[in-house]
């Protein structure tokens, strides 16, 4: 069972293969996940890609939720960069502009208080690892991370083997199969009662 947090799970980022097209189920996944977490309250971010990150805002704004993409200046995005979706961008409600791929995942790992990872490539990966080492040393306070898909276990069953994984790293992630089962994840990893989170908005307005 993936561990609890105290941390206040508002913003939720989506990692995911910006080559996912529309027909494809991980594209149709993030869309249909993000959808249902926009109508129950959570902010979406993504980096203002194609693919997953694009499936996510059209699913938030659908149900007219809230979207936050973090992309590279455009006159400075590397040559084999997947770019920038103008779809994707003109729909988002708040875009933050970074210099290189790394201030660009350190900005989406700063503002998201939970993670859900579809299947991608080398991107993906680099953005889970980056993710689960942070929640290691943030543990107690971590953002959770849900990795979306059945084939996940297999791939973390096969690392856990090969690699020497602490207790504490085995319980930062939760592998899902469904929105509703990634809706439920936040839900129970939210360690924070309604009354911290009542202090929690008070403290922010004085």
């Amino acid at each position: 069972m993936i561990a609890k947090t105290n941390k206040e799970i508002k913003r939720v980022a989506f990692f995911g293969d910006a080559e996912a097209k529309s027909k494809d189920q991980h594209f149709a996944d993030a869309f249909y996940t993000a959808k249902l977490l926009a109508k129950n309250g959570y902010i979406i971010v993504n980096g203002g890609g194609p693919g997953v990150m694009e499936a996510s805002t059209f699913g938030a704004k659908s149900v007219e939720g809230r979207v936050e993409t973090v992309i590279i200046d455009p006159k400075k995005e590397p040559g084999n960069y997947e770019g920038n979706s103008k779809d994707n961008l003109k729909m988002a409600d708040k875009l933050y502009i970074s210099k290189d791929i790394n201030e660009r995942t350190e900005k989406l790992i700063e503002i998201a208080d939970a993670f859900v990872i579809y299947k991608g490539g080398t991107g993906t990966l680099a953005e889970l690892g980056a993710v689960w080492e942070l929640a290691k040393f943030e543990y107690g306070n971590h953002e959770p991370l849900i990795l979306f898909g059945k084939f996940w276990q297999k791939i973390i069953d096969e690392i856990g083997e090969g690699l020497n994984f602490e207790k504490i790293e085995k319980k930062l992630v939760e592998v899902v199969e469904t929105p509703e089962e990634v809706l439920m994840t936040l839900k129970l990893v939210n360690n924070v009662s309604v009354w911290e989170k009542i202090v929690m908005k008070l403290d922010k307005i004085t």
